[in-house]
């Protein structure tokens, strides 16, 4: 019944071959049919993130649906840490398309097995990928709020999490930087500039000890907020240590990133001169 096929083209880089392959076993799929072998599962989830970075969003939340199924179906519990991580994967592209409600169903299925699993320890130490599970569906969950109006939903998922993250790993935590730089974009988009730039220049402090890889995007950040706040040659010199970093990383994102807020600049410093003169 399933196609070996999909597994070779996939192989061979013909995406769009097994993905029609899959497709189509899929819609043929009734009670009752052989359940497919685990092997063969995975292969779905192997599509899905080839989907995932041709951004085929679509098809790549249909193949890690699937997969979830597909390993229901041979006796997977939905709390085991492959599914929990594909949820967690269907809540970031169900956020993406603008499905919130499958987006928040999928995050909080993951914070509710891995909160569920960090209890089981108790006071004891805690497990850092299921912290992480559990801090990325938080930080999911303050980002698709932030999408939808619910700033105090949002700000409330940034402040848990990041303490929670405190709590259980230490106040060192790489991903912390993270979600205080969320926490501060949040914050700077409903004009709480001054609640923005105490958590970003906190995320900027930790960056540079504990994530040095992020911390020109977060240093980029706090260019912005203090752009926004009109200290406009304070935000040039940040704008061009931030690139600085970005180049000698060769962080091209954060490059790109920079040099657009940098135009931006330039165009308030030109009209501020012009209303000067």
């Amino acid at each position: 019944f399933f196609d070996l096929s999909s597994g070779i083209n996939a192989e061979y880089g013909h995406f769009e071959e097994a993905l029609g392959v899959v497709q189509n076993e899929l819609g043929k799929r009734n009670p009752g049919d052989p359940v497919p072998s685990e092997q063969y599962v995975y292969l779905w989830d192997q599509l899905g993130n080839i989907a995932l970075s041709l951004e085929r969003y679509e098809d790549a939340a249909k193949l890690y649906q699937a997969t979830v199924e597909g390993l229901a179906l041979n006796n997977i519990p939905r709390s085991s840490r492959k599914i929990t991580e594909l949820f967690l994967k269907l809540g970031q592209i169900y956020a993406i398309i603008s499905d919130y409600t499958q987006a928040e169903l999928s995050f909080l299925h993951v914070v509710e097995v891995t909160t569920a699993e960090l209890r089981k320890n108790g006071t004891g130490p805690k497990n850092r990928d299921v912290v992480h599970l559990n801090g990325l569906a938080f930080e999911g969950l303050g980002k698709m709020y932030v999408s939808m109006g619910q700033i105090e939903n949002a700000l409330h998922m940034y402040k848990y999490s990041i303490d929670f993250a405190r709590s259980a790993l230490g106040p060192n935590d790489a991903h912390i930087p993270v979600l205080l730089s969320d926490m501060a974009f949040t914050y700077q988009s409903t004009g709480r500039l001054e609640e923005a730039s105490i958590a970003v220049e906190e995320a900027v402090q930790l960056s540079a000890k504990n994530n040095p890889m992020v911390y020109p995007t977060i240093l980029c950040n706090k260019a912005t907020i203090t752009m926004e706040k009109g200290e406009l040659e304070d935000a040039q010199k940040l704008y061009a240590e931030a690139m600085r970093i970005a180049k000698k990383q060769s962080d091209y994102s954060a490059v790109q990133e920079i040099s657009s807020n940098q135009v931006i600049l330039l165009e308030k410093l030109a009209a501020r001169q012009k209303e000067e003169n």
